[in-house]
């Protein structure tokens, strides 16, 4: 297979050997056939114009002329009547070059009053056209040699700049095609190459975030799920093998079991609304509804959670706010703000929610008095399964997959939102929703 240094390489050399033959056939081959054609054409005008000088001037300026002519090309013209009497020859020692190998004869008519009158002869020597070629020749074997060797030189060059940062895409490339996405394209060049360099590059940025989120994914999955297999197990064995038989130890661990399934249930469910959410399979249901109705049905599932926890939830609303959205999505959003703000608040504290009705928006601001978060982990809570450091959260009371259910959701409504947090302060995320 041809590399593509070497098809450029060819390429070029190509034209350059194209422009090279041409030049040769137009400066040597043709070159005796197109100054032939030049120089006869120039010498009938020139002739056809002193001839007339013979009967509409005066002979003696047609004498001079002639002369002249004859003698600043290199020319011997007679000039004979029809009965091929000579009127008038040039002087013989106008011709320059004694000895002449091609010589061409030209016959020009001489017309009176529309009439042949005379004819004249015209002698022109051809060495010079020779003498011309053998020249250019030998300027032309020179030029070639140095064209053909700037040529190689500059076409090596070239198609090594060209294909040198195209082999290395190729290798960077393969490296991540292997599973290494930290293989990086160095390249400072701005054309086509360098835009296709960085955008190889921000490929494998992507990847190696898939790759780590993939990583993640599987073991925070695992974690998750491991806990509440493990707990409905052993309740499961310890009916079997224990507590059968006793109504009361029975109902609890039941119990159990089935909050743990709910459980299970919810982690499927986080997982598969946040996939359908991030792959734009879901669509939004919009219709107008008051937002204090989806808040009040939202809090009332949490009256149990906020009876074990201590943690109070408080609702500022304007009972008359409408706004249009996915009411199902919506609730889904209050739903895991409300309860993150209860996973990071000490007994005794609140989350409160409040309904800001402006002139084109609603703004719901969900406030806890948690112990915040840190600077620096901002910029990651949206993330699925990110956890801050030294988190106080309660993990059995979510997924790991709110924030980032929250964030598609208000995405897909393209719904501005965002949160204001400072460590020991607690926290607020907000966001606005059309009127």
């Amino acid at each position: 297979m041809k590399s593509i240094g070497f098809k450029l390489w060819a390429g070029m050399m190509a034209l350059v050997m194209m422009v090279l033959i041409l030049l040769w056939l137009f400066q040597i081959v043709f070159l005796e056939s197109f100054y032939t054609r030049m120089r006869i054409s120039d010498v009938k005008n020139q002739g056809a114009s002193i001839a007339k000088l013979l009967y509409d001037g005066s002979r003696a300026e047609f004498k001079d002329k002639l002369d002249a002519f004859a003698f600043n090309n290199n020319l011997n013209i007679e000039l004979l009547d029809l009965d091929r009497n000579s009127i008038y020859t040039t002087d013989s020692t106008s011709m320059h070059i004694p000895m002449q190998r091609n010589i061409m004869l030209l016959g020009l008519p001489v017309k009176q009053s529309g009439a042949l009158s005379a004819v004249m002869l015209i002698n022109m020597p051809l060495a010079p056209v020779e003498d011309t070629a053998l020249i250019l020749k030998w300027q032309l074997f020179y030029i070639t040699l140095v064209l053909l060797t700037a040529a190689l030189l500059l076409s090596f060059f070239l198609s090594r700049s060209f294909t040198r940062p195209i082999l290395e895409i190729k290798k960077v490339s393969e490296t991540m095609a292997s599973g290494d996405f930290s293989a990086r394209i160095k390249s400072n060049k701005q054309d086509e190459i360098g835009k296709l360099a960085e955008t190889i590059n921000y490929l494998g940025q992507q990847l190696a975030k898939i790759e780590r989120l993939r990583k993640d994914l599987i073991a925070n999955i695992s974690h998750e799920l491991r806990t509440p297999l493990s707990i409905i197990r052993g309740y499961a064995e310890t009916i079997r093998d224990v507590s059968g038989n006793t109504p009361e130890k029975r109902e609890k661990q039941l119990g159990m079991i089935i909050e743990e399934t709910e459980r299970l249930s919810k982690i499927v469910d986080d997982i598969l609304n946040l996939s359908q959410l991030q792959a734009g399979y879901a669509r939004l249901n919009k219709s107008r509804f008051p937002i204090k109705d989806v808040l009040d049905t939202v809090i009332k599932r949490y009256d149990v959670i906020s009876e074990k926890t201590g943690v109070q939830i408080i609702l500022q609303d304007s009972k008359h706010a409408l706004v249009e959205a996915d009411e199902k999505r919506i609730e889904q959003v209050f739903y895991n703000l409300i309860n993150n703000g209860i996973k990071h608040t000490p007994p005794g504290g609140t989350v409160t929610v409040k309904v800001i009705d402006h002139l084109q928006v609603v703004r719901v601001e969900v406030t806890d008095t948690g112990s915040g978060i840190a600077e620096e982990d901002l910029p990651h809570i949206w993330d699925r399964y990110y956890k801050a450091k030294k988190t106080a959260a309660r993990n059995s009371l979510g997924t790991g997959l709110g924030l980032a259910i929250v964030k598609s959701v208000l995405e897909a409504h393209q719904a501005p939102y965002g949160v204001e947090s400072k460590k020991g302060a607690g926290t607020t995320f907000w966001f606005e929703l059309q009127k």
